[in-house]
């Protein structure tokens, strides 16, 4: 079974109808490259039922969820696959009171569950933004009254983004962080964390993002009078 792909939850439900055929893809994906004990390190064991594995080096078994999201998930393996699946796919948030409801959890396991999905899914910072990249800053809370520009002294949070776009200019993947200025000193660590050198990078004219134009390919143009441009 290759790597389910798609945003489609009734292919997806198909695909993986119950906690077995989760159980069974799990397995698949972990040992894929052979098996390695967790506990010695020993790649020598045999298959047993259930998805499980057996070391010949410490006798130990390991099952297919061990070292996963998904270990002693009381709720259901395939309940805790439909979770993953909201969270990577949605647009938007979900609470973990409407994640509750929709699959028969009490909210506290939910939430519990989707702290952990929250930390599997933080960036590796292995895989870099590395097509066509929009960069821009922003306060959190909006434009302030009588204020143009940049505001310097609010108390507002002030961020920084880097979106990638497909060829249709369609949203990839989203990159936000805080930063204290709007210096090319705090405007540079998004860029060496999340941003390929062979990207193609698109800015507003500010000047905090010239130093960069060193190491990276950045074409700056003008803002649509503060309006946001990237799409």
């Amino acid at each position: 079974m290759e790597a389910f792909k798609g945003q489609n939850i009734l292919s997806f439900i198909k695909e993986l109808p119950d906690d077995e055929a989760c159980k069974a893809y799990l397995a698949k994906i972990k040992w894929q490259d052979g098996f390695k004990c967790m506990k010695c390190g020993h790649t020598k064991g045999c298959e047993k039922s259930g998805y499980r594995y057996h070391c010949y080096g410490c006798n130990h078994v390991e099952s297919a969820t061990a070292n996963t999201l998904f270990h002693k998930v009381k709720f259901g393996l395939q309940k805790a696959f439909c979770v993953v699946f909201e969270m990577s796919t949605s647009s938007k948030s979900v609470s973990s009171i409407q994640m509750g409801k929709r699959f028969n959890i009490r909210q506290g396991t939910a939430w519990f569950f989707m702290q952990k999905v929250r930390k599997a899914m933080k960036s590796s910072q292995q895989y870099p933004l590395s097509e066509l990249v929009h960069v821009d800053e922003f306060t959190v809370g909006g434009k302030e009254e009588g204020k143009q520009g940049r505001s310097y002294d609010s108390k507002k949070k002030k961020a920084v983004i880097a979106v990638e776009l497909s060829a249709k200019h369609q949203i990839k993947r989203v990159y936000v962080r805080a930063i204290d200025d709007y210096s090319a000193k705090s405007l540079t660590p998004i860029f060496e964390e999340h941003i390929s050198t062979t990207a193609k990078i698109v800015t507003d004219k500010w000047r905090g993002y010239s130093p960069l134009k060193k190491e990276y390919n950045i074409e700056q143009k003008f803002s649509n009078n503060g309006k946001n441009y990237i799409l």
